[in-house]
């Protein structure tokens, strides 16, 4: 196979991007190098680092050139990362991370040194060198203020990426490295509204984080409503238990169905006829609407 066609496959595998490095590698000629970007075949996309003519810039491409220009052993991090493994919304800055002895400099990319990313802690998402989700948490604690890594922390859990007890145990092995990070994670952790709750959707983790922020009293989560004789009733999102009193939090995705509907009414009538007071919060409500929300609560604790 001739090196033009070797590196068009890696390529192919990289979001189009190839670097000098890789395609000398590869059998390819710096001459041939040099008329392959005369001829507009490649294209420089940072020094050292090149795009297949043709293929259609984006952020994951921009990205992947960035650990290309870092070298071997360099993963996309911090923000980026988080953005990777849906802890983070929108557009992120390039980040990566590179071990301590190298200290490139990349134009518009924030390069991060490191004495303790072992490979563990690296994997690939959509195809881009990056630390694995665990370790990105971490990361994001040096960057990010205390609430957007708490709602970081939140989305992975939600989507099952890794557990308060992984998180732990990462923090206790960074912690002894003095790594960036650890003691904003550990914040949150302390003060996090659901303690070491997994929740089901990133609703409840907000709505919780609302009534401790509005200093009401720490509602119980998923909540088990049981009648005199001790049968099942319904299952509460939060219950204030000795005032008989659960919150509801709807979001669409989980209540938008006929049969979800039909549960919801199914459910609100068992608790009533169990003697609860029932209130339904939105996502609308939570997010647009907080105080409508601890307005409604605090007025049910007056009566």
């Amino acid at each position: 196979m001739d090196a033009d066609r070797k590196v068009a496959e890696l390529a192919a595998g990289q979001h189009a991007v190839v670097g000098r490095r890789q395609a000398l590698a590869l059998g390819m000629t710096s001459p041939t190098l040099t008329r392959r970007l005369a001829d507009g075949r490649l294209q420089r996309l940072l020094p050292g680092v090149y795009v297949v003519a043709g293929s259609v810039p984006s952020w994951h491409q921009r990205l992947m050139g960035a650990c290309v220009a870092a070298g071997p052993g360099a993963a996309a991090s911090h923000r980026a990362a988080g953005r990777l493994w849906g802890l983070l919304q929108g557009e992120q800055p390039l980040e990566v991370t590179v071990p301590l002895r190298k200290a490139p400099r990349i134009r518009h990319v924030a390069v991060h040194r490191s004495t303790d990313l072992t490979p563990d802690q690296v994997t690939r998402r959509r195809r881009i060198p990056v630390t694995n989700p665990l370790r990105t948490v971490v990361d994001l604690g040096a960057v990010l203020d205390p609430d957007e890594v708490e709602e970081a922390l939140d989305r992975g859990l939600v989507s099952g990426l890794f557990s308060i007890v992984a998180i732990e145990h990462l923090l206790d092995r960074l912690a002894r490295c003095g790594r960036s990070g650890c003691g904003v994670l550990r914040r949150v952790l302390d003060d996090r509204a659901l303690g070491d709750e997994r929740p089901d959707g990133l609703l409840e983790a907000r709505m919780a984080r609302l009534l401790r922020d509005a200093g009401l009293a720490p509602a119980v989560f998923q909540y088990v409503v049981r009648n005199e004789a001790g049968r099942f009733v319904a299952k509460t999102d939060f219950a204030y238990p000795p005032i008989r009193l659960a919150l509801e939090v709807d979001g669409w995705s989980s209540h938008g169905s006929r049969r979800a509907f039909q549960d919801d009414r199914d459910r609100h009538n068992r608790l009533t006829t169990a003697g609860w007071t029932v209130l339904h919060f939105t996502w609308h409500d939570v997010v647009r609407r907080p105080f409508v929300v601890t307005g409604q609560i605090a007025t049910f604790f007056a009566q």
